[in-house]
């Protein structure tokens, strides 16, 4: 196992003559047996990133340390990682045993160790039952955990998988998930995950390294993303359905400070520390935001001391939950509601929430202030 460091880390592309920045001076630090999802969108620089750390990219500037050794210059085979994609790559002619004997015997290993290693592999991978038939015989689910052991077997420092779960049913994505999880648990394996998928990576990641427009917006627990988003983009990416975002100016009456709510006529209330953070900045407008989780149809529970009206525009039913779309004057949110809820289109509501749930993200850089 290795730690993993990324420091200054910049990728530029030559395109037509013109220089696209794919990685913009990224720093990460990935602890010794630490799984780090890397999540954002297509053309974030997740993928960049990832090639660059296996060696598959030159780095433009910067430095990738595998336990504080520069390995800049060593090429994929001396850095001894592994790596799975998206697309399984198995060998179509070799039995299920011999894909994953493969690379053990590219290591030079003897055979009778080959035979226990793959043995090991198939019973952590539950692949015991199907170790002498070929890809065309198997499942998506089965040539992915095929894929999988092939590259755990070889006992890297660090292991990548790069969007290993685009082709995998919603039903078998859970199962996998689980499978990854447990595997990581077992071997305390130093695990690097891309995915542009949020369940995945907060499902999965000891730490998420949120990234967008070649850059990091911010590293952290699910926990710490969900309730402490860097900025008004991990606030968006984070949660699903995505958080409620208004345009507002502050003011104050009686010695209260609240947001109102422009072209509308919400008015959302703040939590004492955090209005005292927003009169320090000197400001009048920000960006407030709240998620449809924090939203509810009753109130005097949990903090839920403030409320706001609003009509119904939409009831979505699915399945566990409602989520509900809503208007007041120009603008639209959405909350989540019981499955029973059974509220018609024009109806009016009140949605109560607690104070210290809405957010507020500065106007001019869209960073979170309070």
């Amino acid at each position: 196992m290795a730690s993993v460091s990324l420091t200054g880390v910049n990728k530029i592309y030559r395109s037509r003559g013109e220089a696209v920045h794919a990685v913009r001076d990224l720093d990460l630090a990935i602890a010794d047996g630490e799984f780090v999802a890397l999540l954002g969108p297509s053309g974030c620089g997740k993928t960049s990133t990832l090639r660059m750390i296996v060696g598959l990219e030159e780095i433009t500037s910067g430095e990738i340390a595998f336990d504080g050794r520069r390995v800049n210059e060593l090429d994929p085979q001396r850095r001894n990682v592994a790596m799975a994609f998206e697309t399984y790559a198995l060998y179509p002619g070799f039995t299920v045993a011999e894909n994953l004997a493969f690379p053990l015997e590219v290591m030079g290993l003897p055979e009778a160790k080959r035979s226990v290693r793959v043995r090991e592999m198939a019973a952590m991978l539950r692949l015991e039952d199907i170790l002498d038939q070929t890809p065309a015989a198997l499942s998506g689910g089965q040539q992915q955990r095929v894929s999988l052991g092939r590259a755990l077997i070889r006992e890297p420092a660090a292991f990548i998988l790069d969007e290993v779960m685009s082709h995998i049913d919603a039903h078998l994505k859970f199962r996998m998930l689980f499978d990854l999880k447990r595997i990581h648990r077992d071997l305390g394996r130093t695990t690097i995950y891309v995915t542009h998928d949020q369940v995945e990576a907060l499902a999965l990641a000891d730490r998420v390294a949120v990234m967008s427009q070649a850059e990091l917006q911010q590293v952290g627990t699910r926990n710490e993303l969900y309730h402490h988003p860097a900025n008004v983009f991990v606030a968006d990416f984070i949660g699903e359905p995505p958080t409620n975002f208004f345009a507002t100016r502050l003011e104050s009456s009686g010695g209260t400070a609240r947001l109102r709510v422009e072209d509308s006529e919400l008015v959302l209330e703040l939590a004492p520390e955090r209005a005292a953070r927003l009169a320090e900045t000197g400001d009048a407008r920000f960006i407030a935001g709240i998620r449809p989780q924090n939203l509810h149809l009753e109130g005097g529970r949990d903090g839920r001391s403030a409320s706001v009206a609003a009509a119904v525009a939409i009831n979505e039913y699915v399945g566990e939950q409602v989520i509900l779309t809503l208007g007041n004057g120009a603008s639209v949110f959405r909350a989540l509601a019981a499955p029973e809820t059974r509220a018609a289109r024009g109806e009016p509501v009140r949605m109560h929430y607690a104070p210290r749930d809405v957010m507020v993200f500065s106007e001019s850089t869209e960073e979170l202030i309070a």
